[in-house]
């Protein structure tokens, strides 16, 4: 879920595609869709008001709420920050479409306390509650939308495919208003109590911790979870939870999470797979693992802004100033302020987002027919502070992560610089980041050549970043967002460019011969490569290499004849029916909590 909306709303943007306001107006609780429909487009009907129910036509909702869908969506300016001056700054931002926000997220997820107590996860409703000290923060509901819906591409429940909990990891991303939320009194998006100061600084602190650790929250959902109270007055609850693995609880383990700021989704990818691949006798090795990302940037009172400062970020007063300096008389709106590799460059937009994609080997999914959308071939992570102090982009070793990432790449799978074609780029919005995403990109991409013995010029990397379609910057879940973008480009589907792309920065001129920049989306490529590359705050970087999943690409690796040959004939058919489940659970109400409810493992009967 991001500021532009689902995975699917955003995709239907990138496209071009007619689905986009039908699916806006889903987001915002205004229609509802046949979640069988071919398209987002068909059987529409209002989902409120006197005309709750009555059919409503595209023509129809373009009328009524065309302009305000999208004057809701995507980087725009925040209402009534100009009364919050000189502490917050910047009015420009990229928040949750419509009134996520405020109930609305809360409402598509299903995390509701009316919808809990009416569910099979009652037992945890103290957790759900409507008071804002005690239900999910912002950042929580991110984590749970994300994390959860990523679920539905399974075909059948998570507790049967790993029946044991311990063969399931959740490997999680964040950078602000998570970890580093703990020193303050109150929960990031709850109001202040008079006079400043919680009566209650226990509960405060404890709804705080439930609040803000999202990646917690997404474990206790999928596995029975009792109160203390309960158990105590009722020790079979407890003993439920026995598993036929003696001496273990049937409970998951602790969610991994990464704090890397910008790079911390790839960095929290870079140190699951080895889990996933290797063994140590003893070792529970996860056999699935669901890596998701959240950040909620903007809380509290636009505090994130305030951290970054007015000389990072984009304002209006920087806008107003770059429009009037333009001798054609162009003009630049506030949705396409966030100009990475263009002159106009001259800050980051912050906003919300959460993302959530499942990771497992390839044995494991050709046996339990799983939809095989892309081969990880690479990652690497590398942390230099030399001469970069805690800016992101200056200084020198962030081309490590991706020479490491390429490295592996090509003495692990076969793949040399030449097999990637798509460079999901970080693309902060400074003219000193869009250097250095650029440079160091090119530093990684050509060592990594010289390493592999290529002599001549590279071919040109197609450059994209989701933040030019109207994201802005979310931190932690900003590499993810980028690997799902990745992801539609080797699966052979539009894949964003860098659309408020118009002058060049004349400084990139050198560099930037060594890519391909343009303002329109790429086809992408069926049989293709993307590199994914992140810097983060304090030297963190991470970097990851994508391949298509291909029959040719299989043959690369050992796999069991019967196995391979069973699932390349059923392919075709897998695909098609996990691509009408994930279409299914998008269009149907309470996401996340469906989801918790199918796949979650539960106490022995």
């Amino acid at each position: 879920m991001s500021a532009v909306g689902s995975t699917e709303t955003y995709q239907a943007l990138v496209a071009g595609s007619e689905e986009f306001l039908p699916l806006a107006a889903f987001d915002a609780g205004l229609v509802s869709i046949p979640a069988d429909a071919e398209s987002a487009a068909q059987g529409l009907r209002w989902a409120s008001g006197e005309q709750a129910g009555e059919p409503v036509s595209l023509d129809e909702l373009e009328r009524q709420h065309g302009d305000a869908l999208r004057a809701n969506i995507g980087i725009r300016r925040l209402p009534r920050v100009v009364e919050l001056a000189p502490r917050v700054a910047t009015d420009i931002a990229a928040p949750l479409p419509h009134d996520l926000e405020s109930g609305g997220l809360r409402r598509l997820a299903g995390l509701r306390y009316e919808d809990i107590r009416a569910s099979k996860l009652k037992d945890m409703h103290g957790l759900f509650q409507d008071d804002p000290l005690l239900s999910p923060s912002l950042q929580a509901q991110l984590f749970a939308y994300g994390a959860l819906g990523a679920l539905a591409g399974l075909p059948r429940p998570l507790s049967e495919l790993v029946p044991d909990p311990f063969g399931f990891r959740i490997a999680s991303a964040t950078a602000f208003g998570g970890m580093d939320a703990l020193a303050q009194w109150l929960r990031p998006d709850a109001p202040l109590p008079p006079g400043g100061i919680p009566k209650d600084t226990f509960a405060v602190r404890l709804a705080h911790s439930l609040g803000s650790h999202g990646p917690a929250l997404v474990s206790t959902m999928l596995a029975p979870s009792y109160s203390i109270s309960r158990v105590l007055k009722n020790p079979e609850l407890r003993e439920s939870l026995r598993s036929d693995n003696v001496g273990f609880m049937r409970v998951p383990q602790t969610p991994m999470t990464a704090v890397g700021a910008c790079a911390s989704s790839l960095i929290a990818l870079a140190d699951i797979a080895p889990q996933l691949l290797f063994d140590y006798p003893g070792f529970q090795k996860p056999q699935m693992a669901l890596l998701t990302a959240a950040d909620a940037a903007l809380q509290p009172s636009y505090g994130i802004l305030e951290a970054f400062g007015g000389g990072a970020l984009m304002t209006s007063e920087k806008l107003a100033a770059k429009n009037a300096a333009h001798a054609d008389g162009s003009q630049r709106s506030v949705h396409d302020s966030l100009a990475p590799f263009d002159i106009d460059a001259d800050g980051t937009v912050v906003g919300h987002g959460g993302s959530g994609l499942l990771v497992t080997t390839l044995d494991f999914a050709l046996r339990n027919r799983l939809d095989i959308t892309s081969i990880i071939v690479g990652w690497g992570q590398s942390a230099e502070a030399g001469g970069k102090a805690h800016f992101a982009g200056v200084g020198f070793g962030g081309e490590n992560a991706l020479v490491q990432a390429l490295d592996m790449a090509f003495q692990g799978h076969g793949y040399g610089v030449q097999d990637f074609q798509y460079l999901a780029a970080h693309a902060t919005g400074t003219r000193t980041n869009s250097k250095t995403d650029l440079g160091t990109a090119w530093a990684g991409l050509s060592g990594a050549a010289e390493r592999q013995g290529v002599t001549g010029a590279l071919p040109k990397l197609f450059v994209g970043t989701p933040k030019a379609v109207g994201d802005g910057h979310t931190m932690g879940e900003t590499g993810l967002k980028a690997l799902s973008q990745a992801l539609q480009f080797v699966l052979g589907r539009p894949a964003p460019g860098v659309p408020t792309l118009r002058r060049l920065d004349p400084d990139l001129a050198d560099v930037a011969a060594h890519f391909h920049l343009q303002a329109e989306p790429s086809p992408g490529n069926a049989d293709g490569g993307a590199l994914c590359a992140t810097q983060g705050f304090g030297g963190y970087n991470g970097a990851v290499a994508l391949r298509s999943a291909t029959p040719e690409a299989f043959a690369r690796y050992e796999c069991d004849p019967g196995v391979l040959a069973a699932y390349l004939d059923a392919w075709p058919a897998i695909r098609n029916e996990r691509e009408q489940r994930e279409r299914l659970a998008r269009r149907s109400p309470k996401l996340a909590l469906a989801m918790a409810e199918t796949h979650r493992w539960t106490g022995l009967e």
